[in-house]
């Protein structure tokens, strides 16, 4: 009996060692779990979801996976990365490594290229969409960001592959972004990994590239074939109908006007001024041309002259067509139409 009562004893001993240490485990795991947050306080903030709503606050699962992928004891680490495998542990979700994009993406509208370069890692790396310089410092990173945040973009993520290993994790897809200053949309392909550095989930690696498939292929023309484009918007003249004229130029084209002051940017502006001229009944000719062949562009410039056949009137002129491939077909991009100057001056 008295046997008994001891070993009932050492095990209420034992119980009550083990609930001490458990609650110091606790509190400890408290602590960490706070200071694993942005901002201490915040760390517990409930959000509904794994998307946080705001720039900088985390959700309860966060800071526990900041907890527990925190590096183990004695294992060695290369800047961000651990030496050998398992030195962090696998505690990030799919949706957890997808919301890290709406923590840049929140950063990109502050309009603060401070706030957007600290998303990124010590030593991160960034490939940008339209520079070909790598960003490999925070000041790099902070200086593409200046001029891209001036288009005020806000991203979405339109289809993404997830990867998850230890201490990194990877996001790569098509994502799309609108540019805030005009509404345009611009898709492209990301990839974003991320390790986890001073408490936080950073971004190591991030390239972006535009579509390749929209990438213009030139399309081949010679030098006769851009003089007989000419030809196609003088047979537009001869038809006297301004809307057939209007027609030849590209959806953004400009013309500079022989006879009038005004610049035409859109298709009602260069109709309204081939419904006066072509009462002249107008026809030209080319007799001196400097022609010149791009990628999906080309241009002719030089000399022309125009007999108007409402009068029997003749006027030189010189002139600049540049020429752009639109939906397939070769449309006057710029056109600039000059009288000759000496004998402007003469006068």
């Amino acid at each position: 009996k008295i046997a008994y009562e001891s070993h009932i004893l050492s095990d209420r001993q034992s119980v009550k060692h083990i609930n001490k240490y458990t609650m110091k485990l606790s509190g400890l795991a408290l602590i960490a779990a706070v200071a694993a947050g942005n901002y201490g306080a915040n760390a517990f903030a409930f959000t509904g979801s794994n998307q946080p709503s705001t720039f900088g606050v985390y959700t309860c699962e966060e800071s526990f996976t900041a907890l527990n992928a925190r590096p183990k004891k004695g294992k060695k680490v290369l800047g961000n990365v651990p030496a050998s495998a398992g030195g962090f542990k696998k505690d990030i979700t799919e949706s957890e490594v997808r919301s890290l994009f709406s923590f840049w993406n929140n950063a990109l509208a502050t309009g603060d290229s401070k706030i957007v370069a600290k998303r990124y890692a010590d030593q991160a790396i960034l490939l940008p969409t339209v520079s070909n310089v790598p960003r490999t410092d925070f000041g790099s990173i902070k200086d593409y960001f200046d001029s891209f945040l001036l288009k005020k973009p806000q991203g979405e993520i339109l289809e993404g592959e997830i990867r998850i290993g230890d201490g990194w994790c990877q996001d790569a897809g098509i994502y799309e972004f609108t540019m805030g200053v005009d509404g345009s949309k611009v898709k492209g392909r990301y990839t974003y990994v991320y390790v986890y550095e001073n408490n936080q989930w950073k971004i190591a690696h991030h390239h972006s590239s535009i579509m390749p498939e929209r990438i213009a292929i030139a399309t081949a023309i010679t030098e006769d074939e851009v003089r007989g484009l000419f030809s196609l918007w003088n047979d537009a003249l001869a038809t006297e109908d301004s809307s057939k004229v209007a027609d030849r130029y590209a959806k953004a084209g400009v013309l500079l006007p022989t006879v009038s002051d005004i610049p035409r940017t859109d298709y009602d502006s260069i109709k309204d001024y081939f419904d006066s001229f072509l009462l002249k009944k107008p026809q030209g000719e080319i007799l001196e041309s400097n022609v010149i062949v791009g990628t999906n562009w080309c241009q002719d410039a030089g000399i022309y002259e125009f007999t108007m056949g409402a009068t029997g009137d003749k006027v030189k002129g010189r002139y600049s067509f540049i020429y752009m491939l639109e939906d397939g077909q070769w449309k006057i991009a710029h056109h600039h139409s000059s009288v000759m100057p000496e004998a402007q001056l003469a006068a």
